[in-house]
């Protein structure tokens, strides 16, 4: 409690001694009530009743009003506030509490709540992950205990350094594909005859290198916060690379299956040169090997339809598998009466901890960048959809250090490369798993696997943990069901996945990632340069806008065209704009073709209604709205299969900027228009668009510099000047040259006969930063009123 009391005496007089700014002062506002500043209690600062400290940052008093008579008071006290100086102990403390994230949830764990959870979690996954990290390993030409000790000391370090809850490391199908084609590499080079090394030596000494430099990429991305990189790599994208990636595995995969061990190709066509390998060598295909891996595959299966539709995942079938196949190994003596293929011809020790070789980094560099990037997209990716789905935070660019730690570590330990594991997340996610705690229960299992390698996991058959492997790809073929079966609803995503897909079976997986991911870029691009368009109709007795060939209620009104643009206009699809509006519009100012059926428009009574139904908007009286009724525009009749456009109003609701070309091309609509005495106005346009539209001149070099909050506020003043110009003498016009945002009313008054007079010039001026507005006489009956709108930039 003195602990507590110093501390508050401390930040008080750091903030300021003065008891006026921690009491309750009021300042008497014109209405004669007195506004409280500040909370009196000091609750918000400690609390004696609770075991924490409310987090400095969040120390700040609370206001209940903040408004012109408290403003300086709040201002003095985030002056006060940002001078203050954290300790340095705070500070590391910090710090350190979000490097290490274990200390933040491990002293709050809830054992009643989680334990069970995190258990069971935990068994499920460990038990996935032990024939899963055994199979990946020899898929990437490792011995299956460096797939075991990966998976070991991943998920610990993810434990302690990771910010996700429900995401999985260990040894993966990416790595060790990426690894097996660095060792093919130094295959086919010559070996160094100054080396004492075998070759297994530096086959070692390469992964090693690898793994280093690849956690150096991955570290140097999350500190220079290049993790924004994942922005690219779209979903369609990474379920085609994981497609594609199944497909390489399922080659390899079936050479297990079958029995058959032969060289496994790597780079452009590596997997057409691999299946004619395969279908050369059938012939050589081993009975007991065949009839393990269907055995396996038909026991495994139908679990997995169980566990599917089940939401939990309770039934090990993998481990289930790995221990029946050890136990018939040893029963019937498989390896020698039938010649079964067994992991025995690996070493089954702990690698030794080793350094890297510096001068192989240049020969691996290459290999080690495309590791890295390929651990981050499907990672990272892996990370965010886990996060949203749950609903938790996640922090891409901690998680791309912690990777690149992750392989640092393993580098040191001499083993390869990791990263996220897609059927481990998936189990961890659909059990009670609440915390990191399951992945230190799945540790405890791969540890006492590792215990026991020496003597049980040699007997292990090579096509058993190829059956497994292959039974669990259905969910790397995702991209089929979910794209190829709505490709027409969904066509640009197919295409970017199928050319993925396409780009990982025939150049490999990392060169395929890259060739999608460019792509996706490219078909992005091609779509910001062909944005949509659509004609607007008016949905009767409402105020709403919307696409005719969607809402079939609506109508066009006679003589108005209204355009929207649903991407903003720029240098890239200004040219693709101007030759939409020419096809779509401008045909009708020329020939006065049909602007659509006879339900499709409004006629001249509809007219007259809108009019009606908007006497507020307009501050007109029904009496007025009768006259206009009866001016040369209603009294000429005009047939709406030949009506000519007297006005085109551009929706920009869904504009977000518009550059130079921009606005250039919208002076010369602007210009084009007035030429022909057509009436141009923008409606709709948000605060970014109107500064844009301002610094650029497009209010001073048009003369008609109107655009409105609303369209249907377009619709109403268009309507109305197009009456006012055809009631008038001599046809004189009324064309304001302001932002219509404020109505005034104003009486009628008699206008001038002489029309010459009667220029835009002396009509109104815009200037930048002022509002102008001049009102001109008409002449009108006595109850009729003008309109006058003023700017509002």
């Amino acid at each position: 409690m003195l602990r507590k009391e110093r501390k508050t005496s401390k930040m008080k007089n750091m903030l300021g001694s003065s008891e006026s700014f921690w009491s309750s002062d009021t300042i008497p506002d014109p209405s004669g009530s007195n506004i409280p500043l500040v909370r009196t209690d000091r609750s918000s600062i400690y609390n004696t009743r609770t075991l924490h400290r409310v987090s400095f940052t969040t120390d700040i008093p609370y206001f209940h009003r903040i408004d012109k008579y408290n403003e300086e008071k709040v201002c003095e006290y985030e002056r006060k506030a940002s001078e203050l100086n954290l300790p340095v102990s705070y500070n590391l403390k910090k710090l350190f509490l979000r490097v290490f994230p274990i200390l933040r949830w491990f002293p709050r764990y809830r054992v009643k709540r989680w334990f069970i959870g995190d258990l069971l979690s935990g068994i499920s996954v460990g038990l996935l992950t032990i024939p899963l990290s055994l199979a990946f390993a020899v898929c990437g030409g490792q011995p299956p205990i460096n797939g075991l000790y990966t998976s070991l000391v991943t998920t610990v370090s993810y434990c302690l350094l990771g910010t996700a809850k429900h995401l999985s490391y260990g040894a993966s199908a990416f790595t060790g594909l990426l690894i097996a084609k660095s060792i093919s590499h130094s295959e086919t080079q010559e070996p160094d005859s100054d080396s004492d090394c075998s070759l297994t030596c530096l086959r070692e000494r390469r992964v090693i290198t690898l793994t280093f430099v690849s956690g150096i990429v991955l570290i140097s991305m999350g500190i220079f916060r290049l993790s924004f990189l994942r922005t690219y790599i779209s979903k369609p994208v990474l379920n085609g690379f994981k497609a594609g990636t199944a497909c390489h595995l399922l080659a390899i995969l079936l050479n297990l299956v079958l029995g058959l061990d032969p060289p496994i190709h790597h780079g452009p066509l590596s997997l057409v040169y691999s299946c004619k390998v395969t279908i050369e060598n059938i012939n050589q295909t081993h009975t007991a090997s065949v009839i393990t891996g269907l055995a396996t595959l038909a026991f495994l299966i139908p679990f997995k339809i169980i566990n599917s539709l089940y939401s939990r995942h309770l039934i090990p079938t993998e481990f289930i598998a790995i221990v029946a196949s050890i136990w018939l190994s040893v029963w019937l003596e498989l390896e020698n009466s039938h010649n079964l293929r067994l992991i025995n011809d690996y070493p089954f020790h702990l690698p030794r901890p080793s350094l890297p070789s510096f001068s192989l980094i240049s020969s691996v560099a290459a290999d080690a960048f495309a590791v890295a990037l390929v651990t981050f997209a499907v990672s990272i990716s892996l990370g965010r959809e886990n996060s949203k789905k749950h609903n938790q935070s996640y922090h891409p660019h901690q998680e791309t250090i912690v990777l690149g730690v992750c392989d640092l570590l393993l580098s040191f330990l001499g083993t390869f490369a990791a990263s996220g594991v897609c059927e481990q997340t998936a189990v961890q996610e659909k059990t009670w798993g609440q915390t990191q705690a399951a992945g230190l229960v799945a540790a405890s299992l791969c540890l006492t696997a590792l215990l026991c390698a020496d003597s049980m996991l040699p007997l292990v058959p090579k096509a058993v943990l190829g059956a497994i492997v292959i039974s669990n790809l259905g969910s790397y073929f995702e991209f089929f069901g979910k794209y190829c079966f709505a490709c027409k609803e969904n066509k640009y995503e197919f295409a970017a996945g199928m050319m993925t897909f396409a780009a990982v079976c025939v150049l490999d997986i990392d060169i395929g990632l890259g060739v999608g991911v460019a792509f996706s870029i490219l078909l992005t691009l091609h779509r910001l340069q062909r944005p949509s368009y659509a004609i607007l109709g008016h949905v009767p007795n409402t105020e709403n806008y919307t696409d005719l060939s969607i809402e079939k209620t609506a109508k066009e009104v006679v003589g108005i065209k209204i355009i929207k643009t649903f991407d903003s206009i720029y240098y890239g699809n200004v040219d693709i704009f101007l030759s939409w509006i020419k096809l779509k519009v401008n045909c009708y100012l020329q020939s006065g073709r049909s602007l659509g059926s006879d339900e499709e428009l409004y006629s001249e009574e509809d007219k007259y209604h809108m009019l009606l139904e908007s006497t507020q908007f307009l501050a007109l009286d029904e009496h007025a709205l009768r006259r206009l009724n009866h001016t040369k525009l209603y009294r000429h009749q005009i047939s709406k299969q030949t009506a000519d456009v007297h006005t085109v109003i551009l929706d920009c609701g869904s504009v977000s900027f518009v550059d130079d070309e921009g606005v250039n091309a919208l002076i010369y609509l602007s210009e084009q228009y007035l030429g022909t005495g057509v009436g141009f106005i923008l409606a709709s346009c948000s605060s970014a668009v109107l500064k844009s539209l301002q610094e650029h001149g497009y209010f001073k070099s048009t003369s008609q510099s109107v655009a409105f909050s609303s369209i249907h506020d377009a619709v109403l003043f268009s309507l109305q000047q197009t009456a006012e110009r055809n009631q008038s003498p001599q046809g004189s016009e009324y064309v304001p040259e302001t932002i219509c945002e404020t109505l005034t009313e104003c009486d009628a008054v008699k206008m001038k006969a002489d029309t010459s007079n009667c220029t835009s010039a002396e009509l109104c001026q815009v200037e930048r930063g002022e509002s102008a507005s001049h009102q001109r006489t008409g002449s009108k009956a006595k109850n009729q009123r003008i309109i006058e709108y003023e700017t509002t930039l």
